[in-house]
């Protein structure tokens, strides 16, 4: 027990410490309020895109797809714009550069990962099929009434190679 009380309380220390370090950080830059206010900025933008994606899902189903995949596209360029914002400033420490170098790798083998299973379930004879990939989840919406078991594990070996998940982190319906 007593195990389990220090490692959680060199975690709520690293945390504090954590937080700590990056309120200084943005007390004493002075490019970290336009970071912040770029951030801010941003988010707004992701929720006006959301909303017009959101109405514009509403439409038909066959335009579900294409709305779906302009919203994700639109959301993407919005964090990868943010990202940028954040590796430009030249007040950035080398820890939150650091981060939001990776937070943009990943981001971009996201969409990788999400563009290569489309393809390949398309490749399938699917008419369409929309996926959103983040680790240790999957999800994918394809176009058609109903699958049957042999198309459910066509669609699951795809994302399972292509995406390194496990069938438990994969969820695919049908957009009808």
């Amino acid at each position: 027990m007593k195990k389990l009380f220090s490692r959680y309380g060199v975690l709520i220390v690293t945390a504090l410490l954590l937080i700590g370090a990056f309120i200084v950080n943005m007390n004493t830059s002075s490019d970290a309020d336009d970071v912040v206010e770029t951030v801010a900025g941003s988010a707004e933008k992701m929720e006006e895109k959301a909303a017009v994606g959101q109405a514009e899902a509403t439409n038909t189903q066959e335009n579900y797809f294409e709305a779906f995949r302009q919203e994700r596209s639109d959301t993407r360029a919005i964090e990868i714009e943010c990202l940028d914002e954040v590796i430009a400033t030249s007040g950035s420490d080398a820890e939150t550069l650091a981060d939001a170098q990776e937070q943009k790798l990943a981001l971009v083998e996201n969409m990788e990962k999400e563009f290569t299973v489309e393809s390949l379930i398309k490749a399938k004879g699917f008419h369409d099929v929309a996926v959103t990939f983040h680790a240790g989840s999957v999800n994918v919406i394809v176009d058609s009434e109903a699958l049957d078991d042999r198309q459910v594990a066509q669609i699951l070996d795809i994302v399972m190679r292509e995406t390194g998940e496990s069938a438990d982190n994969i969820k695919i319906q049908t957009g009808n």
